[in-house]
Parts: structure tokens; C-alpha cells; sequence
């Protein structure tokens, strides 16, 4: 099989890929490789959904932008015959809460977004607890609260970027990739499971988690690893209706989803790296994550843990941001990979950046920062004060 372009991986950053070489390049022969077309583990659809513009980094804003311009017609623009992804945006807001040790970094990265035009406040806990006193603290200084940031369905915007590549003429092929095939310093595509090779001068590796795996076997190593997040939905006395997302300085989340369910999830330095999709038990919740919880929200003293699921981020040990765009080693081997856990909300920037690059167009926004040179250099790129918001 000869294709221009393969596709290791049909998630949403593959699919958003496969669309925009599609929309660019009509006459095209793009095939994305997805072993499981069902995508029960793929990190997309196991992803809490959120979309922040809340980010300390220049690249990173930027995308988010371009997320929720993209999101207010996605279901317009990625409608088929067969097909309308209705994503059910929701703009909640965002509150980043802080303690009075890090409101001046706080502050440092409101100004930065707001540099860029983002809707986004600070206000003070006198402030918080008079909008939404359910999120009243006495341990914490304020928060920064992103009006524009929200939830929407991540099956929905895959599935919106497959039908859409599809219909544009995109392959998709039900199979693995087993390896990938260089010669003499550039890519010649990737041999499958079935037997079957597919031959192309341009791969792009958007497999996720499983990305570095293949990778490694091409000399290619990357700080990146598969780590397994634990999402609990949890059920309180705190009613969702009108209060937003809030995140703990501890990086501690509570998302609001109907009456008063709430998702909540917590990474820790200890998470399971491998693949393994069992979630944490409850123990992990009522043990360690609701006395962090009720510690600073005290109006959270009274829940109930319904269920929860288990999925993977791909983190990159480095610097937490993503590595996107052609290794320098290897001619036509273009990568997608370390989000570590923004991967879903940064797939239309990124699907478009890679497009531009295989095509040679002029980029929209210039991602060369977040560009693979800076892992061969160890040289990381942190969100600030080296660590993500």
C-alpha cells in the first residue's frame, strides 16, 4: 500500500491531522492506522474534557484560543451526510485558586493572557466567596477566573475530526503498527500487524501514550511516559448550577457536571507509569484526595463517590509541554507527542501545525518552541517558574 502520508494513531490529534492535510490537499493519500476503531482506551475519549485558556506559556495560550474559536462552529463546520458532532460546549469558567505564596505567579500569568486578548480576572477570596460561596476558603488568596474556559464531549470532537477526514478522502485503516521503517535517514513508512506494509515518505506518530514504544526502535528516544489518571464522579451536597471548574493550588480539580455531580481527579509524582486501566480504588479519594478537598473547600465536607475510570496521559518528564513537529534526525518522521494530559484541548492548533509543516505552508502559529530540537538539546520549555498552572 502507497500512500503521501501515514498516520500512526486515529485519537483526536491523528483525526484533526488526517482533516486538515485532507482540507489542504485535497488530492492527497492519507491513511490513519487505529487499532481499535471502538477507541474504549484511547486517551481522548477517557479525557475529562476541560478547555482552559488559563496556560503561562505563549504557545500554549495561543492554542487554547484557537480551541474555542474552533469549538463555537465545530459542529457546523465537521458535519457530514451521515454526521453532526454536537460537543456540547459548556463555558463553566475556569478558577484557578491560589494561596498568598504564589499569587505574584498568579498574577504573572494573568498578565500574560491578558497580553493576548484572554478573558480572564483575578479576584480576590472575598470576591470568590461572594460570587460562589460554596468555593469560600480562609486557607486561600483569591484565583484567576477564565470566563471563556469550559467542557465539552471529547468523543464527540474525535469523532466530529474522523467522519470529517473521511469524507475528504482520508484512509483509515484498522490495524497496528508494529514498526516503523527508515532508510538512509528518512522515513519510508510502517510495517502492520496484518503483514501488510504502508509505504509513505511522511509519518506522523500522533499514537499518544504509545507513541515513544515505536519510536525507540527507530533510535528515537523521548522523555515520555505512559501514566495512568484516576477520574472520580462524585456526588455532593455543593449544587453545579452556575459555579466553574475549580482548581487547587495542589492541582486538585473539581469539574461541574449536573445537579451536584462533580468530576474530580488529582495527579501525584506517584501514579502508575504502564498500561494499565484500573483505577485507583476508592481509598485513593477518601484517603488522600477529600481531605485536601474539604481542607480548603470546607463546603465539599459531605460526598459521595458514585464511580471512576482510569485512562493514560503521555508526560513528558522534561518539561510537561508538548513535542511537536519533524525529529532532526530523521527526514519526514513528524511527532505529536508528551502533552501530558492537554493533548485533547490542543488537537485543532496542532493537527493544523503539523499539516502546515508536511505541506510546507506558513504556519498560523508559530509552534517551533514546542519543536523536538529542544529534547535532543535538553533544553526544557516550562509552563513557569518550571512547573505547569
Amino acid at each position: 500500500m502507497n500512500f503521501d502520508v501515514v498516520i500512526v494513531g486515529g485519537g483526536v490529534m491523528g483525526s484533526a491531522t488526517a482533516y486538515h492535510l485532507m482540507k489542504e490537499s485535497p488530492s492527497l493519500s492519507v491513511a490513519v492506522i487505529e487499532r481499535d476503531p471502538s477507541y474504549q482506551r484511547a486517551s481522548t475519549v477517557l479525557s475529562d474534557g476541560n478547555v482552559r485558556i488559563q496556560f503561562g506559556l505563549e504557545e500554549n495560550v495561543r492554542i487554547s484560543q484557537h480551541t474555542i474559536e474552533v469549538l463555537a462552529t465545530f459542529a457546523d463546520d465537521m458535519a457530514t451526510a451521515s454526521y453532526r458532532p454536537e460537543v456540547g460546549a459548556r463555558h463553566q469558567g475556569n478558577l484557578f485558586l491560589t494561596d498568598e505564596a504564589n499569587r505574584e505567579e498568579a498574577l504573572s500569568g494573568l498578565d500574560l493572557q491578558r497580553g493576548f486578548g484572554c478573558e480572564v480576572e483575578w479576584l480576590e477570596m472575598d470576591e470568590v466567596a461572594a460570587r460562589y460561596p460554596a468555593l469560600s476558603s480562609d486557607l486561600l488568596a483569591g484565583g484567576t477566573l477564565g470566563r471563556r474556559d469550559g467542557s465539552v464531549d471529547p468523543s464527540a470532537v474525535l469523532r466530529g475530526y474522523r467522519a470529517k477526514a473521511i469524507e475528504l478522502g482520508a484512509e483509515y485503516i484498522r490495524d497496528e503498527v508494529r514498526s516503523l521503517v527508515v532508510a538512509d535517514g528518512r522515513m519510508r513508512g510502517a510495517r502492520l500487524d496484518s503483514g501488510e506494509a504502508a509505504q509513505a515518505e511522511f509519518v506522523v506518530n500522533t499514537a499518544g501514550a504509545w507513541a515513544p514504544g515505536l519510536l525507540s526502535e527507530i533510535g528515537v528516544d523521548l522523555p515520555v511516559l505512559p501514566v495512568m489518571r484516576t477520574v472520580y464522579v462524585v456526588s455532593t451536597t455543593v449544587a453545579t448550577d452556575g459555579l466553574p471548574s475549580v482548581f487547587l493550588p495542589s492541582g486538585l480539580y473539581a469539574i461541574p457536571e449536573s445537579d451536584t455531580t462533580w468530576l474530580m481527579g488529582w495527579s501525584q509524582p506517584d501514579d502508575p507509569v504502564g498500561f494499565d486501566f484500573r483505577p485507583a480504588g476508592q481509598h485513593r479519594f477518601t484517603d488522600m484526595m477529600w481531605p485536601e478537598l474539604v481542607g480548603k473547600l470546607p463546603a465539599f465536607d459531605r460526598l459521595r463517590v458514585q464511580r471512576s475510570w482510569a485512562g493514560l496521559y503521555d508526560v513528558n518528564t522534561l518539561d510537561g509541554n508538548a513535542i511537536i513537529g519533524e525529529w532532526p534526525l530523521i527526514r519526514g518522521l513528524y511527532l505529536a507527542s508528551g502533552f501530558s494530559g492537554h493533548g485533547f484541548q490542543q488537537s485543532p492548533a496542532v493537527g493544523r501545525y503539523l499539516a502546515e509543516l508536511i505541506l510546507e505552508r506558513p504556519n498560523e502559529l508559530d509552534l517551533s518552541r514546542l519543536g523536538p530540537q529542544r529534547i535532543l538539546d535538553d533544553e526544557p520549555l516550562f509552563e513557569h517558574a518550571g512547573r505547569l498552572i
